[in-house]
C-alpha cells in the first residue's frame, strides 16, 4: 500500500474518532497530509468527496459510505444496513429501491410481520407483490418502514371486504371518513353516493353504529368549526 494514503487513512480515522483536542490534532494533521501529498478525501475514502476541505467530511454519513458500496464486494451486507436507514435523501432512496430485491425483503421479515401484527406470513407476502415502487417512494421513514406501511395496507384491502356506505350528504360523508379512518388507521375513498372502504362485518357495525350515535354530534361540531373559521377570515377581511 502506498505509504501516503496509508498514513492518511490513519489520520482519517482518528479524526472521525476522536474527540476534543484529539480531534482538532487530528485534523489539522490531516489537513496539511491531504495538501501535502496532493490527496483528497476520495482518494482515502471512496464514499467521500473529492476535496480537502473537513467540512465536506464532517457531513459525512454512513449511509452515505454504505451507498458507495452498492455494486462492489460486500453489497449484501450492505443493503441488510441500509434498508433501516432513515436518514436517506429521496434520491438516494431512489438509488438503495434499485439494488434491493424487495421479495427477498420481504420473505425474511414477513414472518415477524405476522408475529406482530397477526395474521399468516404468507398473507403478508401476498400483500407485499401488490405494493408498487411508486408508493414506496412517496413513503416516509427507511425503506423498510414504507414496505411495512404499504404492506399493512395492501393486507388490509386482501383481508377485508370492500364496502359501500351511502352518505346522506357531503357533510356526512367527511363524518363518516374520519370515523372509518380512526377506527381501522386505513383511509376510505369518497365517492358520488358515499364512501368505498375495506371493513370486516364487526368494523362495519362499528361503524353504524358510531354514525347513528354520534353522527348529528359531530355534524353539529364541524358545522361550529365552519362558522368559527368564518369568522376569522371575516376578521382578517
Amino acid at each position: 500500500m502506498d505509504p501516503h494514503l496509508e498514513r492518511g487513512r490513519k489520520l482519517l480515522h482518528l479524526y472521525r474518532r476522536g474527540v476534543g483536542g484529539e480531534r482538532t490534532n487530528a485534523g489539522r494533521l490531516l489537513l496539511t497530509h491531504l495538501k501535502t501529498q496532493d490527496l483528497t478525501l476520495y482518494d482515502l475514502d471512496a464514499s467521500l468527496p473529492v476535496s480537502q476541505e473537513l467540512a465536506d467530511l464532517d457531513n459525512w454519513r454512513e449511509s452515505a459510505a454504505l451507498l458507495a458500496r452498492i455494486g462492489k464486494p460486500g453489497e449484501e451486507d450492505v443493503l441488510t444496513r441500509l434498508v433501516d436507514a432513515t436518514d436517506l435523501t429521496e434520491t438516494e432512496l431512489a438509488r438503495l429501491l434499485k439494488a434491493v430485491d424487495t421479495e427477498t425483503l420481504v420473505d425474511v421479515r414477513a414472518d415477524g410481520w405476522a408475529y406482530t401484527h397477526g395474521g399468516n406470513a404468507d398473507d403478508y407476502r401476498c400483500a407485499a407483490r401488490r405494493v408498487l415502487p411508486s408508493v414506496l417512494l412517496a413513503g416516509r421513514g427507511s425503506l423498510a418502514d414504507r414496505l411495512l406501511a404499504a404492506t399493512l395496507h395492501q393486507h388490509h384491502l386482501l383481508t377485508h371486504p370492500e364496502r359501500n356506505i351511502r352518505a346522506a350528504d357531503e357533510l356526512q360523508k367527511r363524518v363518516l371518513l374520519g370515523l372509518i379512518f380512526g377506527l381501522t388507521g386505513h383511509r376510505a375513498e369518497a365517492t358520488a353516493e358515499g364512501v368505498r372502504a375495506h371493513l370486516n362485518a364487526d368494523q362495519l357495525a362499528r361503524v353504524r353504529a358510531l354514525l347513528a350515535g354520534q353522527g348529528e354530534r359531530l355534524k353539529a361540531g364541524a358545522l361550529r368549526h365552519a362558522e368559527e373559521l368564518a369568522a376569522e377570515v371575516g376578521r382578517g377581511g
